[in-house]
């Protein structure tokens, strides 16, 4: 064999019995094919029935020249099948000899093309399969629309807090007699009409039925000053026009003396002889006529009267002019359930009861037992626990009656039944254990005997433990009683008093004069009554230097109220930094007409370290809640 000479036709690995591959090369760097080296020729066989295609006869230096036909043919050959697998072979010089070297060349990876695709686009199995995928796939999205719709559905939610009835939004101002007496129809709707401009929407009609309050002589009948009822059924259908709703107050404890049912009672005649509590006296070793027993009026006398005419005593727990109704005869109980339907048909909303501490009384007229308060006088109503006359179960009874009876004239349960009088926290629990008996509980003592010296601590245990009890859930606060807050103290300090109870939780009950002629920032407060802050934000109540009283409203998502109150006759300065959520800024919202006295000018924001306070003034602050660490 010649030197650089390749002798194909003898090498086993390339005769047709190799694979039939077909040969092609590449070519290698010139420095490989220096004479004298070990030098290379890769030969790609592409084909598995063609013979490896070589430059035959040809030295590694005559490889370098050639006209480039046989790499074109093989670039060809190579780009028309290239999916083929494809074995190199590679021609190694050493020292003048020529060897060859063959390796299966790496499978390529490829895609049918789109012809070879079309052949199974018709193909039964595959259209089949198509559509099981198809359905499979909008099947497993139905599931995950149901899937996802059932979580919403089912997850639990979080309790959206009871809607607020129209009693606990707006202030209840009380309208007299005195009130419109003289007034036209037209005058009426006027303050009806201011009343509405300051937001209030609950109007009560007090001392209205004729006879005046706790001397009642027809409970379906007004006052001369009012008219008649059909004035009243004016006032009612004019208030109804402005979304304000009345209520009526009345004492079913008693009446007065001239109430016909009083004079048929006395007369005997049925069924009103035991519409009043009567009972024989009791004689004494002397042979004199005495009361039944030592029962004591409130005002500290003989709860007693004898009356000559019926030949016996009648009782009184309050003056011997008005006495009791008897609710231990079922038929008074009626009586007052007609009474309530007359006035709900009339377009009245609902009623605040007087005195029904007193309804009912033991009917064995047992003596009463001494209290534990520390009263040495025995004529003092102090001196006795009145177990037999007051806060007795059987109220209850009775309240419940009446409570359901207006449920019944009442589709949409939307009757008002309030107590016009403080209740006990025990008592309040009993009656409100099972269902809510009585709508805005009231524990306002502390308020209807204050006059300008009541502080801030008063003010803060009385408000919070009332707020917080069992059972009161919204509370009335009556700032007036039976003795005006204007009567008890100077006037601008009642308005401060009132500013600060306006945005309690609970109702605030207002006389006529507290709202009109509107008072600045009133209306303005009130309005803020509406708001989820005030609806369902949370309070809690804090003492500052001593003599501030002072209160916070707050509800996540919702701006943030602080409200103050300077029980002092100094001025002072206030640093609220440290209060739970309150930032360093805060707005005035509103403040009571003595805040701004001996000032020019009253700032629209503090800071919350340096906040000035006035003698018996009240500010109120808004501001955005904030966490603290």
């Amino acid at each position: 064999m010649e030197r650089g000479k390749l002798n194909l036709e003898s090498a086993p690995e390339v005769n047709s019995t190799t694979n039939g591959s077909v040969a092609t090369y590449k070519a290698l760097p010139e420095d490989s094919l220096a004479l004298g080296g070990n030098s290379k020729v890769k030969v790609e066989l592409s084909s598995p029935s063609e013979t490896p295609k070589a430059i035959m006869g040809k030295n590694d230096a005559e490889l370098e020249v050639g006209d480039g036909a046989d790499e074109k043919m093989l670039n060809e050959q190579s780009n028309d099948e290239p999916t083929k697998n494809t074995t190199e072979v590679i021609f190694i010089s050493e020292n003048g000899d020529a060897k060859i070297d063959m390796k299966q060349a790496k499978k390529a990876v490829a895609g049918l093309s789109k012809e070879e695709l079309m052949m199974y686009a018709d193909d039964p199995f595959w259209v089949k399969l198509r559509w099981v995928l198809f359905g499979a796939f909008w099947m497993l999205w139905v599931a995950m629309l149901v899937g996802a719709i059932a979580i919403i559905v089912l997850a639990p939610k979080c309790q959206a807090p009871t809607p607020k009835k129209w009693w606990e939004k707006s202030p209840i101002v009380q309208l007299e007699p005195a009130d419109i007496n003289g007034k036209s129809l037209d005058a009426i709707k006027n303050i009806l009409d201011q009343l509405k401009a300051e937001h209030v929407h609950i109007v009560s009609l007090s001392s209205f039925l004729k006879g005046g309050p706790g001397a009642t002589e027809n409970f379906i009948d007004v006052d001369p000053q009012v008219g008649s009822v059909n004035n009243v059924k004016e006032i009612i259908d004019s208030a109804k026009t402005r979304d304000i709703n009345v209520v009526l107050e009345l004492d079913p404890n008693q009446s007065s003396m001239k109430h016909w049912w009083f004079e048929k009672s006395v007369n005997r005649e049925e069924p009103y002889t035991d519409y009043y509590v009567w009972a024989d006296g009791q004689l004494g070793a002397d042979g004199v006529r005495k009361e039944p027993n030592n029962w004591r009026s409130v005002y500290s006398k003989r709860a007693w009267t004898w009356h000559e005419q019926r030949q016996q005593y009648y009782l009184h727990q309050f003056n011997e002019t008005t006495p009791d109704l008897n609710f231990n005869n079922t038929k008074v109980i009626n009586e007052f359930n007609d009474i309530f339907k007359f006035w709900l048909d009339l377009g009245i909303k609902g009623f605040r009861l007087g005195n029904t501490r007193y309804l009912t009384e033991d009917p064995g007229r047992h003596d009463e037992q001494g209290g534990s308060r520390v009263v040495v006088d025995p004529e003092d109503y102090e001196y006795y626990s009145h177990a037999h006359t007051k806060d007795r179960q059987d109220n209850i009874k009775i309240i419940k009656q009446w409570r359901d009876n207006i449920n019944s004239n009442d589709t949409n349960k939307d009757t008002l039944f309030a107590m016009s009088d403080d209740i006990k926290y025990d008592i309040l629990t009993i009656i409100n254990e099972h269902q809510r008996l009585i709508d805005l509980p009231q524990n306002s003592q502390f308020l209807i005997d204050a006059n300008a010296n009541i502080d801030a601590k008063t003010l803060k245990t009385d408000i919070s433990s009332w707020i917080s009890s069992v059972n009161v859930s919204w509370p009335g606060w009556d700032v007036n009683g039976k003795t005006p807050l204007r009567k008890r103290m100077e006037p601008d300090v009642a308005d401060s008093l009132i500013t600060m109870s306006l945005l309690l939780p609970g109702t605030p009950i207002l006389k006529l004069n507290d709202v009109l002629p509107a008072r600045e920032y009133f209306g303005a407060l009130v309005e803020k009554r509406y708001e989820d802050t005030f609806l369902y934000g949370n309070f809690t109540s804090h003492i500052i230097n001593g003599t501030v009283f002072a209160y916070t409203r707050i509800k996540p998502g919702s701006p943030g109220y602080l409200v103050a109150y300077q029980s002092s006759d100094q001025n002072t300065e206030i640093d609220i930094s440290e209060i739970e959520s309150i930032p360093s800024e805060l707005n005035v919202v509103g403040y009571s007409e003595n805040y701004a006295e001996n000032k020019t000018t009253v700032a629209s924001m503090y800071f919350s370290n340096k906040i000035p306070m006035a003698t018996k003034s009240t500010l109120v602050l808004t501001f955005v809640p904030v966490k603290k660490d």
